[in-house]
């Protein structure tokens, strides 16, 4: 592919996202299909502009019609790239940590850029938080605080279910974590999070586990909360 030939691509492919911004007709994707591996190419080169990575516009199309199809040798530079990037719009970051969280042990080679926004309470660090627990980050004791926020407080059910799950899968740090997620059987207000929790539980042999899945069976407010209890309650007696 000469360099000609890569601009053209360029050019239509961005024609097609200023199109498909302004009357949706969905040509982006089967474009991208075409030429993955050139549209992947032409992408990383691009990100590496701040002026590029700094201008919303086209992020919507990238994230969920370009991305998605290029070929795998640049999705995660790309990404990568993306991050790397000390200002960029929060939603940008936010979007670019967790589909780097996806890709899990893969996605290492974005730890240092990520460390800057695992603290506070906002979506971002939250995300953040979440994603760096996939990919596998080390200090993982750095990560609870912000974690225990996102299951508590977490704009969507999807973020507090996945810092729950990050934080029951590190066993060695049960005994810090337990009390927060035995609060969350207890009082959280969404039976959807509730029964998550008791289905964790019946993975944890402890009295206090038992003891709250027990009241959970008893007295919960909703019928699938009450079953999933009592499914783990009867995992647990198989132990």
């Amino acid at each position: 592919m000469n360099a000609k030939n890569l601009k053209q691509i360029e050019e239509e492919l961005f024609n097609l996202m200023q199109s498909e911004i302004s009357e949706t007709k969905f040509l982006v994707d089967a474009f991208v299909h075409e030429h993955p591996y050139e549209v992947g190419k032409i992408l990383l080169t691009r990100v590496k502009e701040e002026s590029f990575v700094q201008n919303l516009f086209f992020f919507p199309v990238i994230f969920q019609q370009v991305l998605p199809h290029i070929d795998d040798e640049f999705y995660l530079p790309t990404l990568i790239e993306i991050v790397k990037h000390k200002k960029i719009d929060p939603r940008i970051r936010l979007q670019t940590s967790r589909l780097l969280g996806w890709r899990k042990e893969e996605a290492k080679e974005a730890i240092p850029y990520l460390l800057p926004f695992i603290k506070g309470r906002s979506d971002l660090n939250q995300i953040t938080a979440i994603a760096l627990a996939e990919i596998g980050y080390e200090k993982f004791e750095e990560l609870i605080p912000t974690l225990l926020v996102a299951m508590e407080i977490g704009l969507t059910y999807l973020t507090r279910m996945n810092a729950a799950r990050m934080l029951n899968e590190k066993k060695e740090y049960q005994d810090k974590v337990l009390p927060h997620l035995i609060t969350a059987l207890e009082k959280d207000s969404d039976y959807r999070f509730r029964q998550k929790i008791a289905r964790y539980f019946g993975e944890i042999n402890k009295p206090s586990t038992k003891k709250a899945l027990i009241k959970a069976n008893k007295s919960d407010k909703h019928p699938i909360v009450r079953s999933v209890a009592k499914t783990s309650l009867d995992d647990l007696a198989k132990l």
